[in-house]
Formats: C-alpha cells, structure tokens, sequence
C-alpha cells in the first residue's frame, strides 16, 4: 500500500473547493482519504502544535487539530460548511440550539478513527476528546477560516460573544 500523501491531499482538497459543489467533492475527498486511518496515522508527520494550518485561502481553509482529552471546547460555530474527518482517538461533538436566551444541547455524535463528519455554516458545537487519550483529525472549512467573525456561546445562557482567544480561555472547560 502506499504512504498518504499529506501535500498531494492538501492539494486535491484545494482544486475540490474550487469546483462546482465544493462541499460535496471535498467530502468525498475526505471519505476516501479516511477508509485507513492507520494508514493516515502512520503516514502524517507529527505536529508540535494542537491545531495546525495546512493551508488557507480565501475558498478553504485546511487544518490538523489534535484535542487533548482534558480539554473541552466551547460551543462555537464556523460560519462556513466544516468537513472533518478523524484518525486516531475519539471525538465527542455535541450540537446546539439558541433557543430564546438559552443554548439548548440537540445532540451529540461520537467519532471513531475513519469517521468523518459535515457541520453546515450555521451548526454550533463543542468538541471534546474522549477515552482518555488525544483525537486527531484534519478538518476542511470552506472558506478563509482565520478571517471569518465567528463566536463563541456561553454554556448556560447561550450568548454568542466574538470567537477571540481571551474569549476562548475564559469559556473552554479543563478537567
């Protein structure tokens, strides 16, 4: 079998966001890429950094995030669709509501190694690893996700504050 090609990946995500149904084709990009998430462990280089940028431009942004599993992070939204597929690990999203004033939890899915998940623009979620152990994954936003004014939402009240860092610390959970 041959090693993944982490650059040529990167690549094909690139000329995908730039067809004609962008969320659909890089979604089947990622499906085929994720059938050997053993393949993808083995074959990805190790990044120092939790969250790392592949690529960005103003059609797609294409990120390696690792979530440690004592860290929980707060309710957020993209603004644009997000395709995410899993490697290594287990990754706990739940999805919300904003109800009136409150966040109302809709649900939750649970990836495994070789899932893969679409959010649309308007989904709000909040991420956590599960099992004990980091989960890998590499997520696709169609769009130049750095860019993008995004927000945060308060776990109890629901309101939606600017997705800065001060912001983040403040709302993500440890423990």
């Amino acid at each position: 079998m041959t090693a993944f090609d982490l650059d040529a990946f990167v690549d094909r995500v690139k000329q995908a966001s730039r067809s004609d149904s962008p969320a659909r084709n890089v979604r089947k990009l990622i499906d085929e890429a994720f059938v050997d998430p053993d393949r993808l462990e083995r074959d990805l280089p190790h990044f120092d950094e939790d969250d790392v940028i592949l690529f960005e431009d103003d059609k797609v942004s294409i990120w390696h995030c690792r979530f440690q599993p004592d860290l929980h992070v707060p309710p957020h939204d993209h603004q644009t669709p997000a395709i995410i597929g899993l490697y290594a690990g287990t990754e706990r999203n739940s999805f919300y509501e904003v109800e009136g004033e409150k966040l109302v939890l809709k649900g939750a899915k649970e990836l495994k190694p070789g899932d893969v998940l679409a959010i649309g623009s308007e989904g709000i979620h909040s991420v956590k690893a599960v099992g004990g152990t980091p989960c890998c994954g590499i997520h696709v936003y169609l769009s130049a996700l750095t860019v993008i004014e995004r927000s945060l939402f308060d776990w109890e009240s629901g309101e939606a504050m600017p997705f800065s860092d001060a912001n983040y610390d403040k709302m993500k959970r440890v423990g």
